[in-house]
């Protein structure tokens, strides 16, 4: 696991010396477009994971609510908008990752912020933040809302070539990770799919491959369906407005 923090330590250093290569394609920075976007951040919060006999590493991720306005039912890095009273960027992911997942921030090192990446579908401009916890066990309970699930997956599962594909919706690409509850795409796919090459972690995959996802799947349609539900089934809010 020292080597895994190290690479991370690394790659936060890169940012800071100017070395590091930020986000390109449709979340390329633009000044001009980010004045007018939300400020928000994320944490990619890595954790030691496995067993004994085989150690691994265990990244955070969300599962983002099918009723939320922006990007309901996605796969996402835990964060979330930065508040006035947020004095940096990463002060804002990690609370917004204790109020989504339960880790307080005593617990997790911030480990340096990468360059501001743009989400133009919802005009977010966001701060990525490096972290790790040695220990991310003790976890506080969280209240339900915007969070429907705390994913913690391991990084080997996800970078297995198998779990690999370019999710294609509405004739947009992005990279993306098979999970049991479904694909991490998107933004979050993008970043991670760059952070991980960026770290030199990424396997060989068949680039060919494809997954084409239909918009409700996209939006979560079937997470909260019963079983017997058509995907494209409209949802139905809870009864107490949660």
């Amino acid at each position: 696991m020292q080597s895994a923090r190290a690479d991370l330590e690394e790659l936060a250093e890169r940012v800071r010396t100017g070395t590091g290569t930020p986000l390109r394609g449709p979340h390329t920075f633009d000044p001009e477009l980010a004045a007018g976007y939300r400020r928000s951040a994320v944490l990619i919060l890595f954790t030691p994971g496995g067993t004994a006999l085989a150690p691994g590493l265990d990244l955070f991720l969300v599962q983002r609510s099918p009723y939320l306005r922006d990007h309901p039912g996605q796969i996402a890095l835990p964060g979330g908008r930065i508040e006035p009273w947020d004095p940096t960027p990463v002060a804002a992911a990690l609370r917004e990752t204790h109020e989504e997942i339960g880790l307080a921030p005593e617990h997790v090192t911030a480990l340096g912020s990468l360059p501001d990446a743009l989400v133009p579908v919802s005009r977010f401009v966001v701060t990525p933040v490096l972290a790790w916890a040695d220990a991310a066990d003790d976890l506080t309970v969280i209240e339900p809302g915007e969070v429907l699930h705390t994913l913690r997956i391991p990084v080997g599962a996800m970078l297995a070539p198998e779990s690999r594909a370019s999710v294609t919706i509405a004739g947009h690409r992005s990279a993306g990770f098979q999970l049991a509850t479904g694909w991490v795409w998107g933004f979050t796919g993008n970043l991670l799919d760059h952070v991980f090459s960026e770290l030199g972690w990424t396997r060989p995959w068949d680039v060919t491959r494809r997954y084409a996802m239909t918009p409700a799947e996209a939006r979560g349609a079937a997470l909260d369906a019963p079983l017997d539900a058509p995907l494209d089934a409209p949802l139905v809010p809870p009864a107490d407005g949660d």
